[in-house]
This record gives C-alpha cells, structure tokens and sequence, in this order.
C-alpha cells in the first residue's frame, strides 16, 4: 500500500514544478517560457497589430491620392504649386 503513496507524491511534485515553470514564478532560476513572457508577446503582438491597422489606412490614403495625380489635371496642378512652390498662396496665373 505505501507504494501508490509514493507514486502520488511523486506526480504531485512533477506537476507543481510543472504548475510553476509555466506560470513563470520560477523563471528567475529557470529561465523557461511562462505565462509572464507569453503576456508580454501579447501585448507586443496587439501593439504591432494596432500598427499594421494603421499603416493600411496611410497606405490606402496615398493611393487614392496617387489615382488622383494620375488622373485629375487639377490635382496635378495643386500638387506641382504645393511641392515645387511654383506659386505663392496670393498669386495670379494669366494664360494667354
């Protein structure tokens, strides 16, 4: 009878070691993957995540902006006084 006595304490011990390395209250000694390092990736994962959102939108944005220089002759025009600065904001245009 002593001997699935022992068998008990044995799994016991095996899974409260095991119980801890995986919450990462051991990890100072250890170093093994825990529930603190799988939060952090988490948290990194949903920043990143965040960042891919908005990218997509400045990236939508441009090219609707890019359509419009290809084919809109006054957007074109807006964006060549804009950047090259052509034309000052009160100037006149007189085409003959």
């Amino acid at each position: 009878m002593k001997q699935p006595n022992v068998w008990n304490r044995v799994w016991l011990v095996f899974f409260g070691i095991w119980f801890l390395m995986l919450t990462g209250t051991i990890d100072f000694w250890v170093q093994s993957p825990g529930l603190k390092q799988w939060y952090k990736v988490q948290n990194t994962l949903s920043v990143r995540r965040q960042e891919i959102g908005d990218v997509e939108v400045r990236s939508a944005s441009l090219h609707q902006i890019a359509k419009q220089l290809e084919n809109n002759p006054v957007a074109q025009e807006r964006e060549v006084r804009r950047v090259l600065g052509y034309l000052g904001e009160r100037e006149v245009v007189f085409e003959f």
